[in-house]
């Protein structure tokens, strides 16, 4: 299985990657069910042969396909309107927290604890959150639980930005040592934005001097 797009995974948290499959300049980045496992397999919520097993499901039943891409991108609206509200310094709708809260109910309702491996002599078994089954909603369910997460951690809530670019909406957690961060990208929306500034003034001060004339 294989996605010709290559998913940006840099915005800090799961389900702001997730929001981030979306975007003004580059377009919509889940056009199929296959992109949204690609995102999956990307982000290892999926290994690739879960990957291939619901890519064969979706081939035997692709009226249900539609339907989980249906609801990925439903759930994926809800978090982004969440997030755009709180990057701005507001609150959520209740209406777009009401859609995430179906969308975390169906999530939680196959989450399990399952055995987490671990490399050194500790007999201990820690524990992370697991989905079981094969339902073809199952690569959205991660995204939910950091979701969920992230709107119930104060502190990192605080954090969450909106990317300055004229052209960009991407979503990223602000962790740098001053809180200032501005760019999703500093290599991309940054250096671009930079330039583009730097030639509005130039213009400014050509037009400046030509009206002195």
């Amino acid at each position: 299985m294989s996605s010709e797009y290559v998913f940006d995974l840099d915005a800090g948290r799961l389900c702001l990657d997730f929001a981030n499959t979306l975007s003004p300049s580059s377009g919509e980045h889940l056009k199929s069910y296959v992109d949204v496992l690609a995102f999956a397999r990307q982000a290892q919520l999926l290994t690739p042969d879960e990957a291939d097993r619901l890519q064969q499901r979706s081939e035997q039943e692709p009226h249900k396909a539609r339907r989980a891409l249906q609801a990925a991108l439903q759930l994926r609206h809800a978090i982004r309107e969440i997030f755009f509200a709180i990057a701005a310094g507001g609150s959520a709708s209740e209406e777009d927290v009401a859609e995430l809260n179906r969308y975390v109910g169906s999530s939680l309702a196959h989450a399990r604890l399952v055995p987490e491996r671990t490399d050194d002599d500790d007999a201990r078994t820690s524990y992370r959150w697991g989905w079981a089954g094969d339902d073809l909603e199952w690569p959205t369910w991660p995204v939910c639980r950091s979701a969920a997460d992230l709107l119930t951690n104060d502190a990192e809530l605080k954090l969450v930005r909106q990317c300055g670019g004229s052209t960009c909406e991407w979503l990223f957690l602000d962790n740098s040592k001053n809180r200032s961060r501005q760019w999703c990208s500093m290599q991309s929306c940054g250096n671009r934005e930079k330039a583009r500034r730097h030639y509005q003034r130039l213009r400014a001060a050509q037009h400046g001097v030509s009206s002195r004339r």
